[in-house]
């Protein structure tokens, strides 16, 4: 299993990858589970995603 800590100023969300899944928890409890093929479109959809950031 790989474990990431996403810290910034004062929240702290982790990132979990075991079992074909990617699990995203964030500081209140709450939690998303993305599968490898979701995590793929994720990837794939990214250089879009970043536009529409840098829009605001």
């Amino acid at each position: 299993m790989i474990k990431l800590a996403l810290c910034q100023k004062q929240c702290c969300p982790t990132v979990e990858a075991a079992n074909d899944r990617l699990i995203i928890k964030d500081d209140f409890g709450g939690h998303v589970t993305l599968t490898r093929d979701q995590l793929k479109i994720l990837v794939e959809l990214y250089p879009e995603l970043e536009k529409e950031m840098n829009k605001c």
